[in-house]
């Protein structure tokens, strides 16, 4: 591989002594004989010590769209997961049309509607989505907010207007963002070329959310993509633009970076600027993002470090294809499409370094690897280290031509189960293509010889929890290093050898 240093090889003990497990196969019931399908897993989000995934039917022959006969089935769905050893459930069924929940976020509010700081901030778990049903009404793009109290979820119109559907009410992200003049706290959410809509936060609405008729900037030509603060300062990306919101009682935006040097051709359903990520840096921050314009596109990542003109410098740091390319060799790349999402940030405790997460898919030609229609039928993806090295992973290991196919990493989460140190992965993509129950979840546990508490680390508080069982005389399999059917001084000694070495 390219691209290889200490750091890289300190991330591979944690990553690859790590076991995959499926958690998640579409096309099963859940425990109330809830229907769970679906062709594409989309965000994974952890919310007050629960995991939430949601599914789209998009291309899924449940759907009356593709070949379905159940108009109440093959609609977006919202799964969650209580417990690592419990099995998913339907937390919420959109119906109505909603095909793709196109975003599932966590945001915390600590102000309302008139300024006045909450007595304690609430945290709102949020699915927003559109429906295209034309024939019984206006085009909606709707939220739906949990009642975690309750387990239920209330809807909130963002937006209703008139056909076309599609990329005009593509809702891919949302933010909670501070006015640096007024003081407001809101929420933005895009709602595809129909522009950038503001929410505030009503205590006396079920919803809690109240939105604002009008957008605060639109149209656009094309559907935003991503939403991020940095430095104070929010800004949202557009085809091949990034705006920045010029903050007060009458806020404009103007654009403060643009790609068009690169490539003006903009296919809106790939999308041009991708994965908008703020890097925290010492002094400043930095924004990390995928340039996949079109049908063309290769994956290359870029970062935007600010400049003391208030712009951005734009640094190259890798091309995807490239790394595929090396990952499975004798292949050519012609597209390649990643950062649904934003890239994961996670933290490496063996180094004390923060590395970044990053899916994507591929069309592969060449040698012959297990294929879909394409597109290499593995789901890879790439991990940054803090000196913007790459290196590919790939989910459940190297997939074999037995394997379903999995394609896309869309989405990835740290789990949020105590003693539970895994990341969940979740993907597919159809591309256009049926797709029937396609949806996946894998998660890839740390299974570190030797870290019997969970923490990432080996080091001397495993040996104080086995010098405990070893003298309490109680055996334990976890603990039994040299499997010999014994807990004693041979295992301490074995585990004491491994932190020395």
């Amino acid at each position: 591989m390219r691209y290889f240093n200490i750091s890289i090889v300190i991330f591979f003990v944690i990553i690859n002594a790590q076991v995959w497990e499926s958690s998640f196969v579409a096309g099963s019931f859940d425990n109330n004989n809830n229907f769970m399908g679906g062709s594409e897993v989309l965000q994974l989000v952890s919310h007050k010590n629960k995991l939430f995934a949601s599914i789209s039917y998009w291309q899924d022959e449940s759907n009356i769209w593709y070949g379905g006969n159940n108009s109440n089935i093959g609609w977006s769905q919202i799964i969650s997961l209580d417990s690592p050893n419990q099995d998913w459930s339907v937390d919420l069924d959109l119906d109505s049309y909603y095909l793709r929940p196109e975003i599932l976020k966590q945001v915390v509010f600590s102000k309302d509607m008139y300024g006045n700081d909450l007595s304690t901030p609430d945290t709102l778990l949020i699915v927003a989505a559109y429906s295209s049903n034309f024939i019984f009404g206006p085009v909606t793009a709707s939220a739906f907010v949990r009642n975690d109290q309750t387990d239920s979820w209330d809807i909130t119109t963002i937006y209703e207007g008139g056909l076309p559907a599609g990329d005009s009410y593509s809702i891919r992200d949302m933010q909670i963002y501070t006015d640096q003049v007024t003081g407001d706290e809101m929420l933005f959410t895009s709602v595809g070329t129909n522009g950038i809509f503001v929410g505030k936060y009503n205590p006396d609405l079920e919803e809690k959310i109240q939105w604002s008729s009008i957008p605060e900037y639109g149209p656009i030509d094309v559907r935003p993509l991503g939403i991020v603060v940095a430095n104070n300062t929010l800004y949202f990306s557009s085809g091949d633009k990034i705006y920045r919101r010029i903050d007060g009682l009458n806020p404009t935006y103007e654009i403060v970076h643009d790609f068009s040097d690169l490539n003006s051709d903009i296919n809106s359903a790939v999308g041009g600027i991708r994965g908008l990520t703020v890097i925290n840096n010492e002094y400043n921050d930095s924004i990390l993002l995928m340039w996949c314009p079109n049908s063309q596109s290769k994956g290359t990542i870029f970062r935007l470090d600010p400049n003391l003109t208030g712009a951005f410098d734009r640094i190259y740091e890798t091309k995807l294809s490239i790394l595929v390319e090396e990952y499975l060799p004798g292949t050519s790349v012609n597209y390649l499409l990643g950062a649904y999402n934003n890239f994961l940030k996670i933290f490496n405790p063996l180094d004390n370094e923060y590395y970044h997460i990053v899916g994507f898919e591929s069309t592969i030609q060449g040698e012959n690897y297990p294929s879909w229609n394409g597109y290499y039928s593995g789901a890879l993806f790439a991990v940054r280290n803090s000196s913007a090295e790459y290196f590919l992973e790939e989910v459940n290991d190297s997939v074999s031509f037995n394997d379903s196919e999995l394609v896309a990493t869309r989405c990835y989460v740290e789990s949020p189960f105590n003693n539970e140190n895994a990341i969940y992965f979740g993907g597919f993509d159809p591309n256009g293509f049926l797709s029937t129950n396609k949806a996946w979840i894998y998660k890839k546990i740390n299974s570190l010889n030797g870290d019997f508490n969970n923490d990432g680390i080996v080091n001397i508080l495993d040996v104080v929890q086995l010098v405990n069982i070893v003298l309490i005389n109680e055996y334990n399999n976890n603990v039994d290093m040299n499997q010999d059917g014994i807990v004693n001084i041979l295992d301490i000694v074995q585990l004491v050898n491994i932190i020395l070495n």
